[in-house]
């Protein structure tokens, strides 16, 4: 009956507009008028969904916050960097689908409303004018992984996360990718808000 009710209320998220302020740890902010998505829920879902993931080994794929700060301070890189986030969360998401030992409640599967979240969270990133085809071949083109320097620029800080994507995208089969996409789920929500993320329905 639980699991029932938490599914009516999850479904409830999806379908009606949220007429109240988003708190997001990172940059708390009241939004009015409708928000284009709850990353409250983003987190409460990403949580059930790798809480059982001992931490993975290796390095982190997406950089630290005090470096991804400089990219969401600017739309179009914001925007960019999102698209390959969301792309390389769903993937992994798809692909080890069935695979999780989170258990379902009722008739609510944590794991695919994740993938579905990704879709909608992908609609709530802002579209580039001029496209990210300049930036990610700028990225692209350098072979190894740049390291960042202490005074970086938001262009250089978002190379070096498209790299690191990029990596992570061309292995998607890897066990040891899956388990740190997956590990790092836990705070996809915080990198959400920016310039590059609508913050409400009709922006």
């Amino acid at each position: 009956m639980a699991g029932a009710l938490q599914y009516v209320c999850l479904l409830l998220t999806f379908a009606v507009p949220i007429h109240e302020c988003v708190a997001v740890r990172q940059d708390p902010k009241c939004v009015t008028g409708e928000p284009c998505f709850d990353l409250g829920t983003v987190e409460m879902m990403a949580r059930r969904v790798s809480k059982d993931l001992i931490d993975a080994d290796g390095e982190n794929i997406l950089i630290k916050h005090n470096s991804f700060d400089k990219i969401r301070k600017k739309k179009d890189l914001h925007s960019c960097v999102l698209q390959k986030i969301l792309y390389l969360f769903e993937h992994v998401l798809i692909r080890t689908e069935g695979k999780s030992s989170t258990p379902n409640e009722g008739d609510l599967d944590h794991h695919l409303e994740l993938i579905h979240i990704m879709d909608r969270l992908r609609n709530c990133v802002y579209k580039v004018k001029n496209g990210c085809k300049k930036l990610y071949e700028k990225a692209y083109n350098q072979s190894d992984i740049t390291p960042l320097p202490k005074k970086s620029e938001a262009t250089e800080a978002a190379i070096e996360q498209l790299q690191k994507l990029k990596y992570a995208s061309e292995r998607l089969d890897d066990v040891k990718i899956q388990e740190r996409v997956m590990d790092e789920l836990k705070s996809l929500h915080l990198y959400m808000p920016g310039k590059g993320f609508r913050k409400k329905l009709n922006d």
